[in-house]
């Protein structure tokens, strides 16, 4: 069963997320049209990586529902070394639309020396600038635009919010199993929560569990709204992989009731 949204056309087959590369509304970080789809190479444990990202760009998936609740960009993750581009994007996106937000996906740049973080942060910030200046061009919903990773993209996604907090930051963060938050248990002043509302959701089994930890605990402190989960075991890079561990099967579900809570 093929679902098939907005020209252009996007074709995912269901339960799988499989995108046409060729056919994804691909836009350069100065919002221009036509960027190349970047190579993604299938492995055996069915993730497909992204070892490079010539053009950081944002690919498009509009939600059937019209009008969209808003947009979120989603920052898959990859250790800063590639980016986990169909359990932690494509599947995502899929299950974004399903509850009504438009999804854009962010090629942020990895692998790339020692300057990668640096070049990563650059990257989500003018993406984010772009969305909430000219997303309405692009036919996205800007009501609403919040920021979404896993992993190192978590790591992303909560430096993201940290740096835009005296400006216009995302209106709402997903840290998904983050990663690198922390030092000794406590959170790391780049990535400390400021105003933005949080979910945050990780195994208690993962080796980055202290980083979600730590963020929660500091979003209490900072009296920040923060909706923490921490599952006893589920381990760490699930996404949406097709076999969920039985502990981690919530987190669509939970992640739903947290987007609907938001004001």
């Amino acid at each position: 069963m093929n679902r098939i949204l907005a020209a252009p056309v996007v074709l995912f087959v269901l339960g799988l997320g499989v995108a046409q590369a060729a056919d994804i509304r691909r836009i350069s970080l100065e919002g221009k049209e036509g960027v190349p789809a970047p190579v993604a190479e299938p492995g055996k444990d069915g993730i497909d990586r992204i070892h490079k990202v010539e053009t950081p760009a944002l690919e498009l998936f509009p939600a059937a529902q019209k009008p969209a609740r808003g947009t979120i960009m989603v920052c898959p993750g990859g250790g800063y070394s590639i980016l986990a581009i169909n359990h932690e994007g494509y599947y995502v996106a899929e299950k974004l639309n399903e509850f009504g937000y438009d999804v854009a996906i962010l090629l942020y740049r990895v692998n790339a020396g020692k300057e990668t973080r640096e070049l990563a942060i650059a990257d989500a910030k003018a993406a984010l600038a772009l969305l909430q200046k000219r997303g309405g061009e692009f036919g996205l919903a800007t009501g609403k635009i919040g920021v979404m990773g896993f992993s190192a993209g978590g790591h992303l996604a909560a430096r993201l919010t940290h740096a835009t907090a005296g400006d216009t930051p995302p209106d709402f963060a997903v840290l998904m199993y983050p990663a690198y938050l922390e030092k000794d248990g406590k959170v790391l002043d780049e990535v400390a929560p400021v105003k933005t509302p949080a979910f945050v959701y990780v195994a208690g089994d993962d080796k980055y569990a202290p980083s979600a930890i730590a963020y929660a605990g500091a979003c209490r402190e900072a009296k920040v709204p923060c909706d923490f989960t921490k599952t006893k075991q589920g381990g760490h890079g699930f996404g949406l992989k097709p076999a969920l561990p039985p502990d981690v099967k919530d987190w669509p579900g939970k992640l739903r009731a947290f987007l609907d809570g938001l004001k």
